[in-house]
């Protein structure tokens, strides 16, 4: 403004700030819109100073170790990892930086979940914008690792599976040997001979190897089965006394038997193992009073298996299932329940091939076994067993009036009996 006598005059300058305006705005929309990438992407990320120090962290890093992102920035890479892990990562972080790119690495994070994670490194340039370092990347493995152990220790079950049952048919070839022998003594001498009861007591400790034999050709799937079509609510009826008397007067138990089971085509001296020794195993979890509850129902292909178990496949099953209210099973124990010699019991007090064995049955049998437990809550064996074939076609031939027509021949002095053996003594 200028002052010339009685005349004031004035200048007046305009700039049109519509760009500047329009840039601030598109620079503000680009940093929420890389925030917001940042932030809610699935996977950690994490910017480190050429020392390592971590500038800043995604959210989903924060999640993995200490739960926020204020808590992790300031720290050190190899802070964020279990002690075994430490100096490995500090090694990969000087590595990265020196060199542009860096090979995977897997680790642990330091967290209450202990998460494996892989990760991925690419060295940031110095530039007029700042000094460089890292940006690293951390994907969660925990899944695959667990799936990738569970394959591994599949493998093991194999092979184990395959020595036992190499090792109980050779067992089994000379308690054969040793049970004939005994056979044949007992003709020569009867039981007012010395002899006798030696004889006898050979027998009865060469019956109980041989049952020994059975269960590992059990866990080992091998053993011989002779199927029929069975139903298992008679088979549990049957059981029912002797059950009551192993869990003892404290322990109550209670059957539950669902109307118009179907059959099942088992090897009935199999399935009366199975269930004494997931009633025995539920006996031994219970503390003082409780229960152990048998039910059994129908499960059709049409129910789907959204509340069952994903590995399950599609189809009709009669379910068995063997609740206790006992303490139940850890968590980190339930992978290795089936475990052929793994036993959470004291020393002496088992061998550890009851629930392989049961594993072993029900597996050769086409059937499946899960447990699901929380630790002071009891644990519950259920046992899908698939509907035998030969039902449905008798049903589907009563819906449509057909009759089944099965021909009967008499074959006295038509066949052959073959032996074959490999061991000379048998």
């Amino acid at each position: 403004m200028l002052n010339d006598g009685n005349n004031i005059r004035t200048r007046t300058l305009v700039r049109d700030l519509s760009r500047e305006r329009d840039s601030r705005t598109a620079l503000r929309q680009s940093e929420e819109r890389f925030h917001r990438f940042f932030d809610e992407a699935p996977v950690g990320i994490a910017l480190l100073d050429a020392n390592g120090l971590i500038n800043e962290c995604s959210a989903a890093l924060a999640r993995m170790t200490l739960g926020e992102p204020d808590a992790v920035a300031g720290r050190d890479l190899w802070d964020l990892a279990i002690d075994d892990d430490r100096d490995r990562v500090r090694e990969w972080v000087a590595g990265a930086i020196a060199a542009n790119d860096a090979a995977p690495l897997q680790i642990t994070l330091k967290g209450p979940d202990e998460i494996v994670a892989s990760l991925f490194a690419r060295r940031i340039e110095a530039d007029s914008d700042g000094p460089g370092g890292l940006v690293v990347h951390a994907l969660d493995q925990t899944e695959f690792r667990n799936l990738e152990n569970q394959f591994i220790q599949s493998q093991k079950m194999d092979l184990v599976g395959q020595l036992a049952g190499g090792v109980a048919h050779d067992f089994n070839n000379l308690l054969t040997a040793m049970t004939g022998f005994c056979y044949l003594l007992l003709q020569r001498h009867s039981p007012k001979d010395e002899s006798f009861a030696d004889i006898m007591q050979v027998k009865q400790n060469a019956n109980r190897a041989a049952n020994l034999v059975r269960q590992l050709l059990a866990f080992s799937r091998r053993q011989t089965l002779q199927p029929k079509v069975l139903n298992i609510t008679n088979v549990l009826t049957e059981l029912t006394h002797l059950l009551r008397r192993l869990i003892g007067a404290e322990i109550e138990l209670k059957m539950v038997h669902a109307r118009d089971l179907w059959p099942v085509k088992v090897d009935q001296s199999q399935l009366e193992q199975v269930i004494i020794n997931l009633v025995v195993n539920a006996r031994d979890a219970v503390e003082g009073k409780g229960a152990v509850t048998i039910r059994t129902y129908n499960h059709t292909a049409s129910e789907g298996n959204k509340a069952l178990h994903a590995s399950l496949p599609s189809s009709d099953y009669v379910v068995m299932a063997v609740a206790d209210t006992g303490t139940g099973v850890p968590k980190e124990l339930l992978s290795k329940i089936f475990e052929p010699f793994f036993t959470t019991k004291e020393v002496g007090s088992g061998t550890g091939l009851g629930l392989s064995t049961v594993y072993g049955i029900i597996r050769q049998t086409d059937g499946h076994i899960f447990v699901d437990s929380k630790e002071g809550n009891g644990a519950c064996f259920t046992i899908y067993l698939p509907r035998n074939e030969a039902d449905k076609e008798i049903v589907g031939a009563a819906l449509t009036g057909e009759a089944a027509i099965s021909e009967k021949r008499d074959l006295t002095g038509a066949g052959r009996v073959m032996l074959v053996e490999d061991e000379d003594v048998v």
